[in-house]
């Protein structure tokens, strides 16, 4: 249906005009793809007024949407968007001067449009700030800002409201949610926007004001709704600002042929995955590595929603950059083509590395690949991968929470490995998903090859009595593919050097996992000079550009990924990044002694295709320290279990055991009190303080610093850098940073050198080289 468009209005604009346009976006244009958005979000999560109690929920946004703008119709602001000054108001205080027009909302409806037309752009306090002086002077200030709208214009307004809002409310499909609205007449609109706009506004922004200052607590049902009132405004609003294309719909329903597209019947499937299939709810999978966890998870996400009612988000969630690409290719390839998502530090590289794949015109893959992360911050996709630590900016209430918050309503999220985070995120992490399953309704399904019997416990707790799926024996039993071997000594030594250059020599793909990045550097020289041209020998860790670790991980993937066609015999030296980034199976691999769960997860990339009966996987008791990286007690008590079960085939079913033993005693109990620590601390500081309205910027340095690691550029690109950017290849140009953690980046200050050629770039003068990576 072709809505009544008001022609009338053709002169009245939102936007500036772009690029070489002539004329801006109008006001009538922007709020019907406001509307279109909304829509979209309303079709999307239909039962939503029940769950929160707020029945009239889709009616207060619908007329904040509308009215969101209207302020624009000041002849200041339609002044300033032709070139002229800028106006010195705010144009979401002016449009409350309209609210009392639509005369079917009571007076609670009228503040809760009032709240989010308010708000849309700004937190509550700058805006009170300007309007909420003296009596006198605000009621100047205001009276000042009411003289600016012509009376031709407040008649024309009323007239689209009129005549367009019937056929507006069908063509988006809202009959059954949206009344036409039963309007004042136009002479009664003009009387009271003339004779009592001031006094309305100032209404409303002192009831405002006093319902901001009751509100704090995240589990309060007021909190809930004002948080779902703002994130979909501003998400309804910022994907209309940014043109996002028509919403590819969400394929998470049973009905969705999941197993057509991999080419697989039910037939094909592990007991685990059909249990996981048919788990309605939260659940927790326990399986070997290699044993289908994605694919289980993925069946569970779609299994949540029906065809009628579709699950409205997927978040798929991982500890590692690496592995978060790697997923993202791997979902987008054989699963949900064009609708994933892809969000952490260096997303927009990421993408655009994929971008460059498929055209070779860098400008043309850097335009695709900064609307791809536009449209996944604007949360556009329904299936997004990302890390935990992007879930958190909604307690740390960053700007634009309440639109990530609102966005995970009624979600489905899948953690992969959480062994990876250490107690106090660990902590955080799950109280976030304590708090978004029972206020936001989403569901979640965890799985892991090993999770010892504390770190159950806690995300039991969370996820509110979840269904435990576990592999069967039979499978534990066939996935029983590692000969343990453990070692006194040093896998630098001589003897175990040469015999990692005779592997590699014979043919064999190794693997040496290293816990420093110190170490690694240093076993990849030895092994380089050891081989020299009898073997192929790669390095990988965290301190690499990201276009050489691109380059390295392509490379790696190449030569011993279980899907590649162009496999090779490769000597990959590497830290901890290997743990659970790339799809890769060597032949046997070396490592440092580190706890129990990182070495399970190290030997997965070891014969990950049970293509021979066992393979070796070696474990040296030297250096003791763990690199300063890991705890001690955990090393001693991990080498103890190993030394039990050395020479033997490792019994996967068992590994849950083993990691108890490690696990146990008094290192249980102190694990215990700074996960209790962590998570009441928490919740003090971002959970319960948790309110609408109200973003915390100083806790964004905080939140950056404990979550997210420092950029810095190696002085050796600096001119390749200034020569870049100064061509505009802004996104060739970051691809030469080096991402470093705050501690470190702390320590390189301290050692004076860290350069600030300028405010956005961090030159550091330490050496760095494409083979080895940034030294310290």
């Amino acid at each position: 249906m072709i809505p009544f468009w008001p022609k009338w209005l053709d002169d009245i604009w939102a936007k500036s005009p772009r690029g070489e346009e002539t004329s801006g976006e109008t006001l009538a244009q922007h709020t019907y793809f406001v509307l279109q958005k909304l829509a979209n979000m309303i079709h999307l999560r239909p039962d939503l007024p029940d769950r929160l109690g707020f029945p009239s929920l889709w009616t207060v946004l619908f007329w904040a949407c509308w009215l969101h703008d209207v302020g624009k119709v000041a002849k200041g602001f339609q002044h300033s968007l032709r070139g002229g000054a800028l106006w010195p108001h705010r144009h979401e205080v002016l449009s409350l001067a309209f609210i009392d027009w639509i005369a079917d909302l009571d007076q609670k409806e009228k503040l809760w449009v009032a709240a989010t037309i308010t708000c849309h752009h700004k937190d509550f306090k700058p805006i009170s700030l300007m309007y909420m002086g003296p009596e006198d002077v605000s009621a100047e200030t205001l009276s000042l800002l009411v003289d600016e709208v012509r009376d031709s214009d407040l008649s024309g307004i009323w007239k689209w409201l009129s005549e367009s809002s019937s056929s507006w409310i069908a063509s988006l499909g809202l009959d059954a949610e949206i009344n036409v609205p039963r309007l004042l007449t136009c002479e009664d609109s003009m009387h009271i926007f003339r004779s009592e706009s001031v006094h309305c506004i100032r209404f409303m922004l002192k009831e405002l004001a006093r319902v901001s200052r009751g509100l704090r607590g995240a589990a309060n049902i007021e909190v809930i709704r004002l948080l779902v009132l703002r994130g979909h405004m501003t998400s309804s609003d910022h994907t209309a600002s940014a043109h996002a294309p028509e919403w590819p719909g969400s394929p998470l329903h049973r009905s969705y042929d999941l197993l057509g597209r991999w080419g697989m019947s039910q037939n094909d499937l592990y007991p685990h995955q059909v249990a996981s299939m048919r788990t309605l709810g939260s659940a927790i999978l326990v399986s070997p590595t290699g044993s289908g966890k994605t694919e289980a998870a993925l069946l569970w996400a779609c299994g949540q929603g029906t065809e009628e009612q579709p699950g409205p988000r997927l978040f798929y969630t991982l500890p590692y950059q690496a592995s978060m690409n790697a997923m993202y290719d791997r979902l987008r390839g054989d699963s949900f083509p064009g609708q994933v998502g892809l969000e952490h530090g260096r997303s927009l590289l990421a993408v655009y590395r994929r971008m460059l794949e498929e055209t070779a015109d860098p400008r043309s893959a850097s335009l695709l690949a900064r609307l791809a992360s536009r449209l996944s911050r604007l949360h556009h996709y329904p299936v997004k991968v990302f890390s935990p630590y992007q879930m958190l900016k909604g307690p740390y209430q960053l700007k634009g929470y309440e639109a990530l918050l609102t966005d995970f309503i009624g979600a489905t999220f899948v953690f992969d490995e959480v062994h990876a985070y250490e107690v106090g995120r660990l902590a955080a992490i799950l109280a976030t998903v304590n708090y978004l399953r029972q206020s936001f309704g989403a569901r979640f399904f965890v799985m892991s090859a090993t999770l010892p019997s504390i770190v159950m416990r806690r995300i039991q707790s969370a996820l509110g009595s979840p269904k435990i799926i576990r592999a069967t024996s039979n499978l534990f039993a066939a996935f029983q593919r590692h000969h343990l071997i453990t070692h006194h000594g040093d896998l630098l030594g001589e003897e175990w050097i040469g015999r990692i250059a005779d592997d590699a020599r014979n043919g064999l793909s190794v693997l040496v996992c290293c816990n420093t990045v110190k170490r690694a550097q240093q076993a990849y020289e030895v092994l380089r000079q050891r081989l020299g041209c009898q073997g192929d020998v790669a390095l990988l860790h965290s301190r690499f550009t990201y276009r050489d670790r691109l380059s390295k991980e392509k490379a790696v993937q190449e030569a011993t990924g279980c899907r590649s066609n162009a496999r090779r015999p490769l000597v990959l030296v590497s830290t901890q990044v290997v743990e659970v980034s790339l799809d890769v199976d060597f032949d046997t691999i070396y490592s440092d002694l580190a706890p129990l769960d990182a070495l399970i997860q190290r030997f997965g990339r070891v014969n990950r295709r049970r293509s021979k009966p066992w393979a070796p996987v070696f474990v040296f008791s030297e250096p003791t320290d763990g690199g300063g990286i890991y705890e001690l007690e955990l090393l001693d008590k991990t080498l103890d279990v190993l030394q039990k079960h050395n020479n033997t085939l490792i019994n996967e079913e068992k590994l849950s055991s083993w990691l108890d033993e490690v696990y146990g005693g008094e290192f249980a109990d102190r694990w215990e009190g700074s996960f209790e620590d962590s998570y009441t601390q928490f919740e003090e500081n971002c959970l319960r303080g948790l309110r609408p309205f109200e973003s915390q910027p100083h806790l964004e340095q905080v939140f950056y610093r404990a979550f997210d690691g420092v950029e810095v550029l190696p002085a050796c690109f600096e001119a390749e850098y200034s020569h870049l950017v100064g061509q505009g290849e802004i996104l060739e140009a970051a691809k030469l940073m080096v991402t470093v953690s705050w501690r470190q980046f702390c320590r390189l200050k301290d050692q004076n050198k860290v350069l600030h050629r300028s405010d956005l770039v961090k030159v550091v003068n330490t050496p760095y080289s494409a083979e080895i990576g940034l030294q310290f």
